[in-house]
Order: structure tokens, then sequence, then C-alpha cells
């Protein structure tokens, strides 16, 4: 074989190439299951043998005709409020139960026996995704590839690159790129919880766009920077005017991130080179940079692997935790979130674990994802450390985004067991609302180092 440059390619290197993971391709025929045997997403469209797991509808797009919604930037309400709980699942009966909970749902059981505690709601697969989403997930199909190294993506976009994961590593970049939100605006909360019950509350000002999902851009105009993403701190005092900027793109291995913060209290802009992988973020350092999503940015550190698909009980159509009605001092309990604000419903869930490489450093040495079946968004995340002890168990509240629209997730959170303590992410219960998509977007000067030190002031 002779490349474009009249390169003769040695045939020990071109069978290497043929047969890399970056290199294998997707008969057509089987795309063509998608949307007919397979729902659009390259899901199983059958509900499971016992139907507490129903098939797919996809009957919603946007908000239901029985919601009242008030438009983008407004808390979105629940299609399903007036239903009750099929049963909850608590300290004294989970382990009937343990086919569908993760070992960080055990740990919590076991760790706060008197108070957590998991109410179970009759399973909802009512929503779907808009043609634009759809339509591009059949196009990655025949096109997109993982870089060699496995450290980024290339020819995707608008959606998941891989609905027919063939590795860990295609697996965890379709949770990284599972459907958003073109751009937001908003200020959103984040509390830490400590042992004693002791809150502590930050404000932050974020302004997000994502260009794979800008449905202004056309498909080979792509710049390759799949996230610009600027967050300014507003409270507490002491915090007020740091900011960050922070650039992501779908090729690491070609452009690693590029971040920069403003502090204050020097007036300076400076590159962040550190704010990544396990980089502790936010109040109390119980997360670190990659936990975000369940899992973001650079996948080398860990070598990647599918495991069996499972049912699980997850976090599904968690209107409630962002109800205003639900104040702050109700909904931030000791140790965890208050119960009676999450929902759980039994999905499949794909699983991809990752341990980390001879020679790398994290503080974590595995850690096992679940991603929903119906969007490859990641759901639950146990997290261990270099010894094998489970470390740190995260969540993401999961609702119909009727303004993106389709399933997204919303708040995060953060449980570490070792310190009996969490952080939640995201929330707007005392504030007016989620984050307003911004269909117009911003001009690109926006998301720069020299804004970012306009935006701190």
């Amino acid at each position: 074989m002779t490349t474009a440059l009249g390169k003769q390619i040695p045939r020990a290197a071109l069978l290497a190439l043929l047969l890399s993971p970056a290199a294998q391709a997707v008969d057509p025929a089987q795309v063509a299951q998608l949307g007919r045997e397979l729902t659009p997403m390259g899901a199983n469209p059958q509900g499971n043998a016992d139907g507490s797991i129903p098939p797919y509808s996809g009957k919603y797009l946007g908000a239901p005709p029985h919601v009242h919604y008030r438009g983008s930037g407004t808390y979105y309400p629940s299609a399903y409020s007036d239903e009750k709980p099929l049963f909850t699942i608590t300290a004294q009966n989970y382990r009937e139960y343990l086919d569908h909970l993760t070992e960080g749902q055990v740990a919590l059981f076991q760790a706060y026996p008197d108070t957590f505690r998991m109410p179970v709601y009759p399973s909802k697969r009512d929503t779907r995704y808009s043609d634009f989403i759809h339509d591009n997930v059949k196009k990655n199909a025949l096109s997109a590839r993982l870089v060699e190294g496995g450290n980024g993506i290339t020819g995707s976009f608008a959606a998941v690159p891989f609905p027919f994961p063939a590795s860990g590593a295609e697996l965890i970049w379709n949770s990284q790129f599972s459907p958003n939100m073109a751009a937001t605006s908003g200020e959103v909360n984040i509390a830490t919880v400590y042992t004693n019950g002791e809150t502590q509350l930050w404000a932050r000002k974020e302004d997000r766009y994502f260009e794979p999902f800008d449905e202004k851009v056309p498909r080979e105009k792509f710049s390759g920077m799949s996230a610009r993403v600027i967050l300014v701190i507003t409270a507490p005092a002491r915090e007020k005017g740091t900011a960050v900027l922070v650039h992501e793109y779908a090729n690491l291995a070609e452009s690693p991130r590029n971040a920069w913060q403003y502090m204050p209290g020097t007036r300076r802009v400076r590159r962040a080179p550190t704010i990544a992988y396990d980089f502790p973020d936010g109040p109390g350092g119980l997360r670190t940079v990659d936990d975000a999503l369940m899992f973001i940015g650079a996948t080398d550190r860990f070598e990647w692997k599918i495991e069996a698909q499972r049912e699980i009980f997850v976090p599904y159509n968690n209107n409630a935790l962002d109800d205003p009605a639900m104040k702050y001092a109700q909904l931030l309990t000791p140790h965890h979130l208050n119960p009676d604000a999450m929902r759980y419903e039994l999905h499949r869930c794909h699983v991809v674990v990752g341990k980390l490489k001879p020679g790398q450093r994290h503080i974590y040495g595995k850690r096992r994802l679940f991603l929903d079946e119906d969007s490859w968004v990641g759901l639950l995340a146990d997290n261990y450390d270099r010894h094998g002890a489970l470390f740190r168990t995260n969540l993401r509240s999961f609702v119909h985004l009727y303004d993106m629209p389709g399933m997204g997730p919303r708040v995060e959170v953060y449980h570490d067991l070792k310190k009996r303590a969490y952080q939640a992410n995201n929330l707007v219960n005392e504030l007016a609302g989620p984050p307003r998509a911004v269909p117009q977007g911003w001009p690109e000067s926006h998301f720069s180092p020299a804004n970012l030190r306009m935006l701190g002031k």
C-alpha cells in the first residue's frame, strides 16, 4: 500500500494498522438496525423478562402535553408527579436486591444504615432525542475512530461516536459524548456536607459551549474543540472572582486540555496545566477534576474494559431533586441527600472498568462506571484506591431536559466514604432555575484568556 505522499507502508505496519481498534469498521447493515431492531441510540428496545424494565416508547420529544413547563432556565416539572414508590430499599432489606445494586450503593447502606434508603419507582423509557442527534449516531457509527492509543476520537460529531462499542475505550468515549445541550448559561450552587452535618455552600456562574451539539455548525466544519467552559465563583466572599477557563478537545492525544485560572489576589491570568486527572476540584477536596460526568478528560492513565451489561437501580426522572419547594436545609442532610428527593428506576446499564496502568499516577487504582443503555450517559461511578478499597461512590440525577430536548444529567453527588462527607454540584433549588439554553451562543472571544480576567473582576 502507498500513502498519498507516495511512501510505501511496510507490510507489518499495514497489518497492525488494519487490526488496530482505531481502524475497526462497522457494517452498514448493522447501522441500518438503528431505529428499527434497535432504538435510534443503539439500545435494546425490548423490556426485560419480568416487565420491571419496559419497552422503549420514545413518545416524548420535549415537554409532554400534560406538563406545564415555563421555558428554558426554569424548573423541569416531572411528567410522573402522581406516582408513588413501588418499594423502598433500606439497610434492612438491601440484600434482597444485590443483583441490582452497585458496590457503592451497598457501601452507603452499610455506612449509614439508619438514614440511607432508595425509593424505587416504575421505570420509564418514554423520552427520545432529536432527529439531529439520531441521524448523527448513524453517521458516527460509520466514521468515528479512536486515535492511536485511545486517548481521543476522530470522525465524530453531534452524538455518541460508537453505538456498537467494541472496547472499553470506545464505551468511555460514548459516555463523554452522550447528548448534551449546545450552550448554557446560569448560576449553580455547590454544597459540601461534612461528617458533622456542617455545610459549606458555594455559588458559581457557568457558561458552557459544546460545539459538537450545535446544530448551526456543519459537521465538516467542526473545529475539534469539544467544549469551551468558563466558571466564575460568586460566593463565598473569600473566593469571589476566582475564574477558570477550559478548552477541551475530542483528540486529546493531539491537543491536550488547555486551562487558565484568574485569581483576584494577583489580578493575573495564568495557565493551569494541573487542572486535569486527579487534581482536587471544589470545596472540601471530595472529588477530582476527572470525576465530572462520572468521568471526563484524558483516558490514557487507565486501561478500559467492558463488563457484562447489568440491570441497576439508577437515579432517573429525579425532578424532585431540583424542586424549589425543597430548600437546602431540608435537602442537604448529613452523609447523603434527603432520600425523599430521590427517585430510582431499574434500567439496563453498560458497565466499563478502568484500571490504572503500571507506572501511571492517580489517586484511584480502579474506577467502574454505569452508563444508561438508552443514552450512554454515566449515572453511577465507583472509585477504588490504589489498594483496591472502595474510596468514593458518585451519582448523577437524570431528568428530561425539555429544552434540549431529551434525557440529560442534572445534579452530581460525590460521596467520600473515608471522610464520610459528600459534595453536591449543580444545585438550583434556591436559585432562579437550572442554567438556560443560549441558542445564539457567544462570539469566539468570549471563551478567551483575555475575557477571563474581565469576568473575574
